[in-house]
């Protein structure tokens, strides 16, 4: 049935479609698709610094950038959702067109520019939520095309005021670092402007989760120097990866995978298993699934993946790893986290 309506869909521009998508939300059955899509899997329950989750599958932030559609995301099954990019101020993001599908591929491209409505108008609406499925937030540093002048030393104040709006919401918080869509979006992956902001920030730490966001491409010097920092300095873990930057936008989906799985097996090698990770990018299919698991993956991000595959992918991916463990006589999930012989399981 989705074939059909990803064709119809398909006809219409990506940014077009979503927002036909996000603006039909309220008026579709979720009740109904939550008994086809949310099954109680013993083998699937986990925690994410002490928030209970049904399911370890989230939905990658940039889907629901303003926190507006959490409760059609609780009825296609996920376990969580990122909310984000969230900025201190609204931005309009770049001109359009912006997002652009590579169908044979089974990816996308965008240089949206990070459009969102802001941190405070974001946080008055969540204030008044008592959403099903739990979320986490994704902050950004404002453009410097929304607010001129917003270099780095006024980003680490940009990125303080959103986080203070912010921190009290949600169950985990992710710093994007390296949002590859934006002109001077990588800064702050500098190890010297990131310990700088890192120490700032956790002065107001919240009691939750606090993670970073890599790039699939960050060097390895670079990124050793990154974790090591962030670990030192009390970050819990780390979201790999980011959208590939090319000179036209960030690349997500089937293009990215093997990107982002090498740099989640490096994130895993250089962390020693004490980090939380995230694995994102690129995940069209169980086995791409497993495999970011067998690469130290504890939880699981999805965005293209939902664009190609539909409303039942979710459930189908829970499924399988539910049955997963039944055929290997596991009891979790996460007994299976960082060991490559699963793939030959």
């Amino acid at each position: 049935m989705y074939s059909l309506l990803k064709r119809i869909l398909f006809t219409f521009d990506p940014e077009s479609a979503h927002l036909f998508v996000k603006n039909l939300s309220p008026f579709l059955p979720k009740k109904l698709l939550s008994k086809k899509t949310r099954h109680a899997y013993p083998a699937l329950k986990t925690s994410l610094g002490g928030t209970l989750l049904d399911n370890p599958i989230g939905l990658a932030a940039g889907f629901d950038k303003n926190g507006e559609m959490l409760e059609l995301i609780y009825a296609l099954g996920f376990g969580f959702s990122e909310i984000g990019s969230v900025t201190l101020h609204p931005c309009l993001g770049n001109k359009k067109p912006r997002l652009f599908r590579y169908p044979k591929d089974e990816s996308l491209m965008n240089r949206l520019g990070l459009p969102n409505h802001g941190a405070q108008v974001i946080a008055t609406r969540l204030k008044k939520e008592t959403p099903k499925l739990p979320y986490g937030l994704n902050i950004a540093r404002t453009p410097n095309f929304a607010v001129p002048k917003n270099d780095a030393r006024n980003g680490i104040s940009d990125f303080l005021s959103t986080y203070e709006n912010l921190k009290n919401l949600g169950f985990y918080s992710v710093l994007n670092l390296s949002c590859p869509n934006t002109e001077d979006g990588r800064t702050f992956e500098d190890p010297g402007l990131f310990s700088e902001l890192a120490e700032a920030l956790l002065k107001k730490k919240s009691k939750k989760p606090h993670l970073i966001k890599v790039s699939p491409t960050l060097p390895l010097q670079q990124l050793n120097s990154l974790c090591e920092s962030a670990l030192k300095l009390g970050f819990d873990g780390f979201v790999v990866s980011n959208t590939s930057a090319t000179s036209e936008g960030g690349v997500s989906g089937r293009r990215l995978l093997s990107q982002a799985n090498a740099q989640l097996k490096n994130v895993f090698e250089i962390t020693k298993g004490k980090a939380l990770l995230i694995g994102a990018g690129g995940i069209l299919s169980f086995e791409d699934l497993l495999t970011k698991l067998s690469l130290g993956a504890e939880f699981f991000q999805i965005y293209t993946g939902l664009i190609y595959r539909g409303p039942f992918f979710v459930a189908h991916l829970n499924k399988q790893l539910a049955n997963f463990c039944k055929k290997l006589g596991i009891k979790n999930y996460r007994e299976l986290i960082g060991n490559p012989e699963i793939l030959k399981m």
